[in-house]
C-alpha cells in the first residue's frame, strides 16, 4: 500500500525575529479534509520560540472550530432546509386561518419567512452542540496536538534567501523580481534528501500562492519594472503594501520547482 503524501506546515523565521506560519488549514471548507487527509508535519529552519508555537496551536484550534462549523452545516443543510420549509408552511397556514388583516398573504409570507429563518438558526446551534460535532472537534484537535516540527534544510535555505532580501533596498529586491527568467536567481534545494526538498518546495510555493495571492502579483510585474526605474522608486513601491522580500523568495523557488518538473 502506497504511503500517504505528507502535508507540510512551515515556520519561517524572519529577519526581525517575527514568525510566519504557512499552513493549508483554510478556508474553513477545507479544514476537515486537510486534517483528515494524511500525515501533517511541521518544518522549520531556525527553531521557533515556544510562545510562537503555542500561539500557532491556538490559531489552529480556531481554524478547527470554523472547519467543524462549516462541516456540520454542510452535512445537515438539507434536513435543516426541509424542517425550516415546514416551519414556513405551518406559520403561513396558521396565520392565514387565525389572523385576519387588511393585507392578506403579505403578512403571512413575512411571518412564515421569519419562522423559517429562526428555525434554521436554532437547528444550526443545536447541531454545533451535538455529540457528532463534539466528536469531530475533539478528533481534529488531537490531530493538531500530534503535529511535530522538525528541522529542514529546505526551510533554512528559504530563511537565508529571505533574510538576504530583507537586508536589501526595495529597489534592489524589485529588480531581482522583474529580472528575465534566464537572469533570475533560482534557489537551490538541499543536496541531501532532494526528493523531500522538492516536495517541501512545491508545497511552500503553493501555500504562498494561497495565502498571499502571489499568482495575481505576477501580472503586476510590468508595473513594478516601470516604477523601479523612477527617481522615487522606493517610496512609490513601498506604498503598494507588497511584501517584496517574501515575493522575491517565492519567485526564485517557483523557478526551481518549475525547472525540476
Amino acid at each position: 500500500m502506497a504511503e500517504a503524501e505528507k502535508t507540510y506546515i512551515f515556520h519561517i523565521h524572519r529577519k526581525d525575529g517575527s514568525s510566519l506560519f504557512l499552513h493549508p488549514l483554510f478556508p474553513p471548507a477545507r479544514v476537515v479534509e486537510a486534517l483528515e487527509k494524511g500525515p501533517l508535519e511541521g518544518r522549520y529552519g531556525l527553531e521557533p520560540r515556544v510562545e510562537a508555537l503555542t500561539g500557532f496551536r491556538d490559531e489552529l484550534y480556531r481554524q478547527v472550530e470554523q472547519g467543524v462549523r462549516h462541516w456540520i452545516n454542510d452535512l445537515r443543510f438539507i434536513p435543516k432546509f426541509l424542517i425550516a420549509a415546514g416551519a414556513f408552511v405551518a406559520a403561513y397556514v396558521f396565520f392565514s386561518a387565525v389572523v385576519r388583516d387588511p393585507l392578506p398573504v403579505i403578512d403571512e409570507v413575512v411571518l412564515g419567512v421569519a419562522a423559517a429563518v429562526i428555525t434554521f438558526a436554532l437547528l444550526g446551534r443545536r447541531d454545533l452542540a451535538s455529540r457528532r460535532a463534539a466528536k469531530k472537534r475533539l478528533d481534529l484537535r488531537l490531530v493538531v496536538d500530534r503535529i511535530a516540527f522538525r528541522e529542514s534544510a529546505f526551510v533554512k535555505n528559504v530563511e537565508g534567501a529571505l533574510h538576504s532580501a530583507e537586508g536589501e533596498s526595495v529597489e534592489q529586491v524589485v529588480r531581482r523580481i522583474v529580472a528575465p527568467v534566464e537572469q533570475g536567481r533560482e534557489s537551490s534545494l538541499p543536496a541531501s534528501g532532494a526528493e523531500t526538498g522538492l516536495a517541501e518546495a512545491a508545497q511552500f510555493v503553493r501555500l504562498l500562492e494561497q495565502r498571499f495571492n502571489f499568482r495575481k502579483l505576477q501580472r503586476e510585474e510590468r508595473t513594478f519594472r516601470r516604477l523601479s526605474g523612477k527617481r522615487e522608486a522606493g517610496r512609490l513601491l513601498s506604498v503598494r503594501k507588497v511584501d517584496f522580500p517574501l515575493y522575491s523568495v517565492y519567485k526564485s523557488f517557483k523557478r526551481t520547482v518549475s525547472g525540476r518538473r
